[in-house]
């Protein structure tokens, strides 16, 4: 029924257009304008609903007057009867007559009023549409839109995933994890314009459900420790120790992992000298590996110390970062690690390029830094006759890590000195008493044997105590040498001195304890090199 409708109302407006053209150009303006008067709009509706009369309008040619409805109709005939009536009366059949209801496709394309449907006028389900908004993202939230429908009669929604299980009745959804690789439709039940009964309309599904990755805690929760340098997750080993710890993150597509910078100062610098090969993996202490496949960090190290670096988890185009602070702690005490140096201008130096330090380890093995060596394994302590080493121990692990470095609350090492030769003189340091460093000085030039102990732990080293030419005209005069002999003597008898503590007051005590440590740390990882390559 509706495309017969349709049909009739294509045939009547062809044969409209036919007589208005044909008017048009047979009669003029003018005549056109009065054969208008005359209406054959009005012919042509009544030949669309009452068929029979279709012939009446050829007799009226001549017999016009015998026919009522015709002089009704054709009053204003006799006003042009000079302008041939004859002839419109003739072309006014044949317009109904040529009529083409069979090219119905000119006309479609004004048929179909589906965009805003009239009163009385039954619009087709396909003709209502729903679509989904908002991205397929976990914490996301979708929304319904409808078009075609009645929207003063409300709707009614139903989300489901594809398994066709419900998810929600609601106008809106919010993607939920468990939605994750799924994919969303929404059906919308309302009444079409006209309609009494109402219409279910689904929408495309939409694309698989995604998530957004974050890392997780040891119990599977998401977390944000980490998530800045100033709040790193705190990680902890032991030199020697195995050690693991896996990243995990959660994310749809499957998140992949790699190292990343902790330091973006780092990261420009690998930019900006792409010849060193600076990598991230660099951060890592030696003997551990990450797994960039399963985010998992492994191995064993030998180096105590502070170590940063980061992680990042990538789904799709977003990433989340991980920063990392590792401590690896010291192992067993396995020995006592000596740093010495020369006291002269040790505090009035600001430059310390020729200035040599020896690391003693705990086997008796000596390592010369500094000065024109920069590093050498051997060597010997080396004093000029009259001078004052240094001296600092700390106790170290198998790998000659020092134990507690890294520990501000660690006690301060207190080791007993000793030497082979009686004259030499062994007292706490003035000005670094209170972080367990001892002076000793040499009147007398040879080989000395120094030890330092602690505990259950001792480290030996020999001491080449160089003459000077002024040493021998020093010791005869009167004055200078009564005053330094008196308290040597005493100060050392039987060679050694048990170190119990000291109350010196030096107004840099805090700068020799942080150079001894740095030469200790300088050395402890030479050694470490040094075990690496054996």
């Amino acid at each position: 029924m509706h495309r017969s409708t349709s049909a009739v109302r294509r045939a009547c407006a062809v044969g409209t257009t036919v007589a208005l053209v044909g008017l048009t150009t047979g009669l003029g303006i003018m005549t056109a304008t009065a054969a208008s008067a005359a209406e054959p709009l009005d012919t042509t509706q009544p030949v669309v609903t009452e068929e029979t009369p279709a012939p009446a309008p050829a007799p009226t040619d001549e017999p016009a007057p015998s026919d009522s409805p015709a002089p009704a109709d054709e009053t204003p005939a006799p006003q042009v009867p000079s302008e041939e009536p004859t002839t419109p009366a003739t072309t006014e059949p044949a317009a109904p007559v040529s009529p083409a209801p069979t090219e119905t496709p000119a006309p479609e394309a004004t048929a179909k009023p589906t965009a805003t449907p009239k009163a009385g006028v039954t619009v087709q389900a396909e003709d209502a549409t729903v679509t989904i908004t908002g991205k397929p993202k976990v914490g996301s939230l979708l929304s319904a839109v409808t078009t075609g429908f009645d929207s003063d009669l409300g709707y009614k929604y139903e989300w489901k995933d594809r398994d066709g299980l419900v998810l929600s009745k609601t106008a809106t959804y919010e993607v939920d994890p468990t939605d994750v690789r799924t994919t969303i439709t929404v059906a919308v039940t309302g009444t079409l314009p006209g309609a009494t009964e109402t219409t279910t309309v689904t929408s495309d599904a939409t694309a698989p459900v995604t998530q957004d990755p974050a890392f997780l805690d040891t119990s599977g929760t998401p977390t944000t420790v980490g998530a800045s340098p100033e709040h790193p997750l705190e990680l902890s080993a032991t030199a020697g120790d195995a050690f693991s710890h896996v990243f995990r993150a959660q994310g749809s597509p499957t998140p992949t992992y790699a190292l990343a910078w902790f330091d973006p100062d780092d990261a420009e610098l690998a930019e900006e000298y792409p010849e060193d090969d600076y990598a991230p993996e660099d951060q890592l202490p030696e003997g551990l590996a990450f797994d960039a496949s399963t985010g998992e960090l492994s191995g064993t190290t030998t180096d105590a110390y502070d170590w940063e670096f980061a992680v990042t988890a990538t789904s799709g185009t977003e990433s989340v970062t991980q920063y990392v602070s590792l401590t690896v702690e010291a192992g067993a005490a396995a020995g006592i690690l000596v740093t010495t140096t020369d006291r002269a201008g040790l505090f009035e130096d600001e430059d310390f390029g020729d200035r040599l330090f020896w690391i003693i380890e705990p086997d008796g093995s000596v390592i010369t830094l500094g000065g024109p060596v920069g590093y050498a394994e051997g060597g010997r302590p080396t004093i000029e006759q009259g001078g004052t080493l240094i001296v600092a121990g700390g106790l170290v692990d198998r790998w000659a890590n020092p134990i507690g470095l890294l520990d501000d609350d660690a006690p301060v090492l207190m080791p007993t000195v000793t030497s082979d030769v009686a004259s030499d003189v062994i007292a706490p340091d003035p000005d670094a008493g209170d972080y367990g460093v001892v002076d000793v000085t040499f009147p007398h030039a040879s080989v000395h044997n120094l030890t330092v102990a602690s505990g259950d732990f001792a480290t030996s080293f020999a001491v080449d105590v160089q003459p000077t030419a002024v040493a021998p005209v020093v010791a005869p005069k009167p004055v200078p040498a009564a005053a330094p002999v008196a308290p040597v003597t005493p100060a050392n008898t039987g060679g050694q001195l048990a170190y119990t503590g000291s109350d010196a007051t030096g107004a840099l005590p805090w700068a020799l304890g942080l150079l001894v440590a740095g030469a200790g740390l300088v050395g402890a990882r030479a050694l470490r090199r040094r075990h690496a390559q054996r």
